[in-house]
Formats: structure tokens, C-alpha cells, sequence
């Protein structure tokens, strides 16, 4: 059994719904600060940051990706910081529970896989 496989098991369904949400919201804040970026700002450099939110959230959702989870809480954790720097109060703090929740979820999926990389269970579905 692949780990894709595994992810639509019965049993996954919590974890997976939970990762596919992540990335949706991901996808969701990239697109809100694309069309915030571009029309508010008429700033071209917001590109940046879109594409770095949508490659995390396709990582997270496609690879359940917990390097890129935690690359994107490093990464909204810093907008955070920008944003109280530069205009005094925070903003982009969504960001951050998302990339929370996508930690969360991607690190007990990929402990799951392991645990039943390591049962006899895999050899059975092997």
C-alpha cells in the first residue's frame, strides 16, 4: 500500500479532510492577497508571496508535507512580525493558524504512515 493510498483510508478521513482543508485555505489567503496586492497596491512583488503560499499548500496537500508546513508557519510567523513593524498591528495572522493546523495534521499523518509501515498489517497490503 502506498502512503496515498493509506491517506484514503477509513481511518484517515479526519486527517486527510483536515490537510485538504489547509490547503484550501492556503490557496484561499493566496488569492486574497493576490487580488489585495495587485488592485490595493498595484504592487507586482505580492507574486512572491502568492506563489510561496500556494507551492506550500500544494506540498501540504499532494505530499502531506511537513517540511512545508513548517515553512510556512516560519514564513507567516514572519509577515506577522512585518506587519506590526511596518504598519503597527498585525495582519496576515490567519496565515498562522493555518500553517499550525497543517503542522498538526501532517505530522500525525506522517507518524500514522509510520506506524503502519512498521505493523504486520503493511506486509499483509504489501
Amino acid at each position: 500500500m502506498t502512503r496515498n493510498q493509506f491517506l484514503k483510508t477509513p481511518e484517515m478521513t479526519q486527517y486527510r479532510k483536515q490537510i485538504n482543508s489547509c490547503a484550501v485555505c492556503c490557496y484561499i489567503c493566496a488569492g486574497i492577497s493576490l487580488v489585495a496586492g495587485l488592485l490595493l497596491f498595484g504592487s507586482a512583488s505580492v507574486l512572491i508571496d502568492v506563489i510561496l503560499v500556494v507551492v506550500c499548500g500544494v506540498l501540504i496537500q499532494t505530499l502531506q508535507s511537513r517540511a512545508a508546513a513548517i515553512v510556512l508557519a516560519c514564513y507567516s510567523l514572519i509577515n506577522v512580525i512585518m506587519g506590526v513593524v511596518i504598519n503597527g498591528r498585525p495582519q496576515g495572522w490567519w496565515l498562522c493558524f493555518i500553517a499550525v493546523y497543517s503542522i498538526i495534521y501532517t505530522f500525525k499523518f506522517q507518524k500514522a504512515w509510520k506506524e503502519f509501515k512498521n505493523s504486520p498489517d503493511a506486509e499483509i497490503y504489501g
